[in-house]
């Protein structure tokens, strides 16, 4: 019998405690208004005003460096894009929430409402936003770019207006929900940040770091789980807003715009069963490892014909620190074997969420797979292999026809492991390609989850 693994959960629990404090912020964040706010009677009539005078303090400053920053850019590629010229956006205004004085901006009928908020209005043309509630708190904990993102995204609403979608949507509703509309902007954000960070803008930092802070952002803003994606409110899990921030970043604005209920799909769902509601979406560990240990060998072994999959274990043939290099679960070349750290995976399950533990364990028989099939375990086409092949699993749970299936929230928990760690993407040596970021294992994930494990190389 193998022994129990203990050296690992200390390295591997601190390892967790560092994600769950990340995982704890995103969860802390307020939802963003996107185009929904309605004009009030003064407001339909209100005459454009210059955009935000520079502001004193840090986050302000961003605020108004972005501001600036984005009607450069969409002065520059409307044109380029779509042939037609970019005319500015009217206003730009950052609401004072906490001063009972400040007068609400437009298309709200009290300051107050713009608590925790940020909005464009079509009607009036104004991206508003609450300056001393949201902006500073997306300033501490993202950076910079954690207020970039936000305002791209409304700025993004605006490339919709200027496009006529406002216009398409009042005719045919059906053609532009919500959440297509809110991915269309989240993919707008992705084509400025990343012209941002071809071209730096003075005051707004965006490099690979803040690249996957900004993704963080907006894993923050998702939809509660159990809001189905038919929703009149939809606006996306954070797998799906992630996914459209990263086509922008990657393809630009014309990928943008070409949007469309029918090529693009939305995962999030509702909750199948009281049972599953009742829970939260979250087995418990035991029951959880128990499901992964059975579909995930079925699923791999399916892809190493003959190969026999382990059953998981605490502990196997390898030395303790070859395993516990690899996190709270590792493959163990000596013997074949798929260990897991408990405590560290309970951690993980019970601050971020089921799948987040399954994810990992996942990832270890998509590198024992690799193995078996005369694949090298060790190098960086291992880790890249494996991160794919972990999408390529859990695409397989969507409409499982029994046993283990996906709960709303599982992606969103395994997009948070796959930001704020590598350990998918880590080889059987414990090591992962050091030029990866979360955007990275966020992309290889997502195409095996859309295109299965013949995609992953």
């Amino acid at each position: 019998m193998m022994g129990a693994v203990s050296a690992p959960i200390g390295r591997a629990a601190t390892l967790v405690a560092t994600l769950v404090v990340a995982v704890l912020v995103l969860a802390s964040c307020s939802q963003v208004v996107s185009g929904s706010a309605q004009p009030t009677p003064a407001a339909a009539s209100a005459p454009a005003t210059r955009a935000i005078a520079a502001q004193a303090d840090p986050p302000g400053r961003v605020a108004d460096a972005t501001t600036r920053a984005l009607q450069d850019f969409w002065r520059a590629e409307l044109p380029a894009a779509f042939g037609r010229e970019w005319r500015d956006i009217s206003t730009f205004i950052p609401v004072e929430v906490q001063d009972p004085a400040a007068p609400p901006p437009p298309c709200v009928n009290r300051t107050a409402d713009v608590a925790d908020q940020a909005f464009y209005c079509p009607a009036a043309d104004v991206v508003a936003w609450d300056a001393d509630g949201l902006i500073p708190a997306l300033h501490e904990r993202f950076g910079p770019v954690g207020v970039a993102v936000v305002l791209a995204h409304e700025v993004g609403h605006a490339v919709q207006n200027r496009l006529g979608v406002d216009a398409e949507q009042s005719r045919d509703p059906q053609r532009f929900p919500t959440i297509l509309l809110e991915s269309m902007a989240d993919c707008y954000a992705g084509a400025a940040l990343a012209r941002f960070a071809e071209e730096p803008v003075a005051g707004l930092p965006v490099g690979l770091q803040e690249r996957d802070r900004a993704m963080q952002a907006l894993v923050g803003f998702r939809d509660p789980i159990g809001v189905a994606a038919s929703d009149e409110s939809a606006h996306g899990n954070a797998f799906d807003r992630v996914s459209a921030f990263q086509d922008g970043w990657n393809e630009g604005a014309t990928l943008c715009a070409g949007m469309t209920i029918d090529n693009r799909p939305f995962t999030q769902r509702r909750f199948a069963s009281e049972a599953d509601l009742a829970r939260a979406g979250n087995l418990p560990l035991r029951e959880l490892l128990a499901f992964v240990e059975r579909d995930a060998a079925e699923f791999f072994g399916g892809l190493a014909p003959g190969w026999d999959p382990p059953q998981l274990s605490t502990g196997g043939a390898c030395p303790v620190p070859e395993l516990a290099a690899q996190g709270p679960a590792a493959y163990c070349r000596d013997d074949g074997g798929v260990a897991v750290d408990v405590a560290a995976l309970e951690g993980l399950h019970d601050e971020v969420g089921d799948f987040a533990a399954a994810t990992v364990v996942a990832g270890r028989y998509g590198l024992a797979m690799l193995d078996a099939g005369g694949q090298s375990p060790v190098g960086r086409p291992a880790g890249a292999a494996t991160t794919c092949l972990t999408g390529a699993y859990t695409g397989r749970l969507f409409d499982a026809a029994d046993g283990f299936q996906l709960s709303p929230g599982d992606l969103d928990e395994a997009v948070q492991v796959l930001l704020a760690a590598d350990w998918v993407a880590r080889d059987a040596a414990g090591v992962s390609d050091p030029a990866d970021h979360g955007f990275e294992r966020i992309g290889r994930f997502r195409t095996g989850l859309l295109e299965g494990p013949g995609a992953c190389g």
